[in-house]
């Protein structure tokens, strides 16, 4: 695993220097049957998350709650702090991977767009930023590698078709690199599961758009855009019937409406540990098939026209909407 606990007694001085062949490190002792916690970042064959090396993450207390025990994390150097339930040290190592990860993504962005002399140094910057992110999303799981950047890739070519103006188009873009950034916080036993998730399983996947919210929410350059509505709301449906809030019709933004299309083709289309791939018929055919429920009847159909368009679904007796609409609905 990427961090690895240490314990040693308090005031045992070999501890913190046996250790500094592994990387940096911070050792800090806290009152708890006189042990100290030690946590070690050290990343050698993983060169995505080499930047954990300069935020290790330390254990600042041990709580007990009438049966529960929880740990109180911190940080280092981002002022983050995380209490989480603390069933054993190698649950902790897990979870302060992802602490870490988190509490830097936020921090890249927010300086990424923070630190900017002009219009198109921000764009940049913000662009860059949002492809970095977007790898360290697919890269968590093999099966989806590439999903980002290609309901991107779908959502703006539906967009443009739809005739959405050239910023509408730039931040649906960008929101699609970026809508499944809550999965960061999810574990890897269900994001890389060989087979379906079970019940509780999916409850737990079904947190992601709300996860990945909280990631972005405070970054005013994204709320600006509607990004961070976007990946809040690609996974509900015009009927109602989708999480994490249940919007339906009109309330749901209609670049995260584009977004839920070009999500579910993109997984209907590619292989999944539990099935392969689905044929391009075969996946427009559920799309139609769910027009008005699962799908917005003018997203949808925009994306099977232009399939049959680039050659890739043949021309059947259907009717397709395109009308421009704003994202402002």
């Amino acid at each position: 695993m990427l961090n690895e606990w240490k314990r040693c007694k308090k005031g045992d001085e070999f501890c913190p220097v046996s250790f500094k062949k592994y990387g940096p490190f911070f050792w800090i002792p806290f009152m708890l049957s006189g042990i100290a916690a030690i946590v070690i970042n050290y990343i050698f064959h993983s060169p995505l998350l080499l930047a954990l090396y300069a935020y290790p993450v330390v254990l600042l207390s041990l709580i007990r709650v009438k049966n529960s025990l929880f740990a109180l994390l911190g940080v280092v150097l981002l002022g983050t702090l995380i209490l989480t339930r603390a069933p054993d040290h190698t649950l902790l190592s897990v979870i302060a991977a992802y602490a870490v990860l988190m509490a830097i993504v936020r921090r890249v962005v927010w300086i990424s767009i923070r630190n900017y002399n002009g219009k198109n140094e921000q764009e940049d910057l913000l662009l860059n930023t949002v492809f970095s992110l977007a790898k360290t999303i697919d890269a968590r799981d093999p099966y989806t590698a590439y999903h980002s950047s290609n309901v991107a890739d779908y959502a703006k070519s539906i967009a443009r078709e739809m005739g959405l103006s050239e910023k509408e188009i730039d931040s649906i873009y960008l929101a699609g690199l970026i809508h499944d950034i809550g999965k960061i916080s999810m574990p890897d036993s269900i994001l890389q599961k060989e087979g379906r998730l079970t019940e509780e399983e999916y409850t737990i996947m079904k947190k992601h758009p709300d996860e990945g919210y909280r990631i972005i929410k405070d970054i005013k350059r994204l709320q600006e855009l509607g990004i961070t509505d976007m990946v809040l709301y690609h996974h509900e449906r015009p009927d109602g019937k989708g999480y994490p809030k249940g919007l339906k019709g009109d309330a749901i933004p209609l670049g995260a409406l584009i977004l839920g299309v070009a999500d579910a083709y993109d997984a209907m289309t590619t292989n999944r540990s539990y099935r392969q791939k689905l044929a391009v018929e075969t996946a427009a055919n559920e799309l139609t098939r769910n027009i008005g429920t699962q799908f917005d009847p003018i997203a949808a159909n925009t994306l099977i026209q232009i399939l049959i368009r680039e050659g890739k679904l043949q021309k059947e007796d259907k009717s397709v909407v395109t009308s421009p609409l704003s994202l402002a609905n």
